[in-house]
């Protein structure tokens, strides 16, 4: 069996001493699979999306027998000029995209913190969410989604458009754990986190624990 992860720093295992405890090799273990992990520091769903999409675009050499997603903030936006991918989203006042001298990128930083539309980027996960399950049914392919956290501000905001319960309708909340009540922080709620904010060992081990129960739930493991 084979189980493909994708997710931002709590997937990838951030602050853990060993990666391999990451919550993707974690749920591996208990169910016997072998794992590839696609979680990313510091990624969007954009780039979830896309490391997905290319992971899985050859089919026949990379079927694997279940996805797991964890959804990150709405608000992370992935671009790509000529040095390479890298994510932005409002407020971002870190590094990450300019340690190597790529130092123009702030001023996206800078646009997208003053003038970015939060009901927007919401839309756009939905969107994403919808394509993705798309994409994997028309496969065949088993899939879980999960959020990393609910309780973040993009979620939170007020309905300012019809349009956001129209895309409510079309997930499918059977296969995404906890969708538009919980997401990973809110299930480690008092785990230990390391010095900046990844829950460790406890939280992941608790992580793909809800995630095992609800596969086998669905009846995909016996």
């Amino acid at each position: 069996m084979k189980i493909v992860a994708a997710g931002d720093s709590f997937t990838y295992g951030e602050e853990l001493a060993d990666l391999q405890n990451a919550w993707p090799y974690v749920l591996g273990k208990k169910i016997s699979a072998e794992v590839v992990n696609l979680g990313r520091p510091a990624c969007s769903n954009d780039k979830i999306f896309r490391l997905i999409f290319e992971h899985l675009i050859d089919f026949n050499s990379h079927k694997p027998d279940l996805v797991v997603i964890g959804w990150t903030s709405p608000g992370r936006i992935e671009f790509a000029d000529d040095i390479g991918y890298y994510d932005v989203w409002p407020g971002y006042g870190g590094n990450l995209f300019v340690k190597d001298g790529c130092t123009w990128r702030q001023e996206l930083a800078d646009y997208l913190s003053k003038y970015h539309s939060s009901e927007f980027l919401y839309k756009k996960f939905l969107q994403q969410v919808v394509m993705m399950q798309t994409f994997l049914t028309v496969r065949g392919i088993n899939y879980i989604m999960l959020n990393t956290i609910q309780n973040e501000y993009y979620k939170q905001l007020p309905i300012k458009n019809p349009d956001r319960s129209e895309y409510f309708k079309e997930i499918d909340k059977t296969k995404f754990i906890g969708f538009n009540e919980t997401g990973m922080i809110e299930w480690v709620e008092g785990c230990k986190k390391g010095p900046n904010g990844h829950f460790l060992e406890k939280g992941h081990q608790i992580v793909a624990e809800k995630i095992n129960e609800h596969i086998r739930h669905l009846g995909w493991l016996s």
